[in-house]
């Protein structure tokens, strides 16, 4: 499966292929049962999702509440505890908006075949492979950068014979035997692995299908400049390429829509909790935290920051892709070639210049500037809250 991140023994690869770790992701923790699944599968899916969907995003918050109430977790781990459990509050959304559109992402790869096989050359079949090895390094990069949080969160405690997180259990007290310690530790790191299992999966798999489909918006761009300047073919043969590359720009937009609906959901869900996530983490870093918990605290910071910057990234790398296309039309040789395919051109030249713009919920662009923006604004509530010394008072 390795193969699939270092590139060795894959000479050619298809754009879906660049989705087999995010789907093979989705049967692990139950989400897509593989053919010929049975009741042990079932099973298995329903006691994932029911601790890390519905349980987890409930006990999570309101158990880290309860503890520093009771005096029974100090500041540092309620806040810890209180940063991870904000980003709990997005999970269920983004789960059931996933498991809900899989059917949909699995529906576009027979259209990235059709796509693919108009690609011979081989700077073209090289971008290609490129973009499948790109979207499984993705999927794997998230779920590395999260499992390193995971050690970097989990193991001082455990050397200290302390449960990592002491997530709530109602009527379960882990003080009271060594039995009940161990219990909590196995839930404790249980629930993290998988829940940061499923973050990671939702948090990659918008900048996986991004890339692929603006490699097509490139591929298509290539294409179009291309246009005109063979000797060898007839203005036939020029049409139908220009028919064909129309075809494909309308079979882009198509896939587009398709995913633009789901990735909106998500991006939106988790914009909405970043600031107060980042801002939380800040003042624990800054005012409370010991060194390892620092180093930990650091280490979230990115992963949080990952969560939405990839995807970001990758969509105004699309927009910018869409601007070449109406360059490409107009710089392709249509001056040699006659009145029907000069007027073939002016129709794709005039539905090529609406640039590729995906947002969230039709509220905010999902591009790099509105990320920074999310940024700023969590570094704004932090300046406030150490200008008026609430952490410091706390800390007191």
């Amino acid at each position: 499966m390795f193969e699939l991140i270092t590139g060795r023994g894959i000479g050619i690869a298809s754009s879906k292929d660049a989705f087999i770790y995010f789907f093979k992701g989705c049967t692990i923790v139950g989400l897509s049962p593989p053919k010929n699944s049975g009741l042990l599968y079932y099973m298995w899916s329903f006691s994932v999702n029911a601790i890390c969907i519905i349980i987890s995003p409930i006990t999570g918050p309101v158990g880290f509440v309860i503890k520093y109430l009771q005096n029974t977790i100090t500041t540092v781990q309620f806040l810890s505890g209180l940063q991870a459990a904000l980003n709990l509050i997005g999970l269920p959304v983004k789960c059931s908006t996933v498991t809900h559109a899989l059917k949909r992402l699995r529906g576009i790869e027979p259209t990235l075949t059709i796509m693919d096989a108009r690609y011979t050359r081989p700077e073209d079949v090289a971008l290609i492979r490129k973009a499948a090895l790109m979207g499984n390094r993705l999927v794997f990069f998230f779920g590395t950068s999260y499992f390193m949080y995971m050690l970097f969160t989990v193991i001082p405690p455990l050397i200290n014979g302390k449960a990592p997180l002491s997530v709530w259990i109602p009527f379960f007290d882990e003080h009271q035997s060594r039995i009940h310690i161990c219990v909590q530790i196995v839930y404790d790191l249980f629930t993290m692995f998988f829940v940061l299992f499923h973050q990671s999966l939702y948090d990659s798999y918008g900048s996986v299908y991004i890339y692929v489909i603006s490699t097509h918006l490139q591929l298509l761009v290539r294409r179009v400049g291309r246009l005109g300047t063979d000797a060898t073919k007839s203005q036939d043969d020029n049409m139908k390429e220009l028919v064909d590359c129309v075809v494909t720009h309308q079979q882009i937009l198509e896939l587009l829509a398709t995913i633009e609906p789901i990735i909106s959901t998500t991006m939106f869900t988790q914009f909405l909790i970043i600031s107060s996530i980042l801002c939380v983490t800040m003042v624990n870093m800054f005012f409370f935290a010991d060194r390892s918990t620092q180093l930990a605290s650091t280490l979230y910071f990115l992963c949080v920051l990952l969560q939405t910057s990839p995807c970001c990234y990758f969509a105004t790398e699309l927009k910018a892709d869409s601007e070449q296309l109406p360059l490409a039309i107009f710089h392709c040789n249509w001056v040699e070639q006659d009145q029907h395919f000069r007027k073939v051109i002016l129709y794709f030249m005039h539905h090529a210049q609406l640039s590729i713009e995906l947002m969230a919920m039709q509220l905010f662009p999902i591009n790099v500037a509105t990320n920074i923006s999310l940024a700023k604004f969590s570094f704004t509530l932090f300046t406030f809250i150490k200008e008026m010394g609430i952490g410091q008072n706390a800390k007191n």
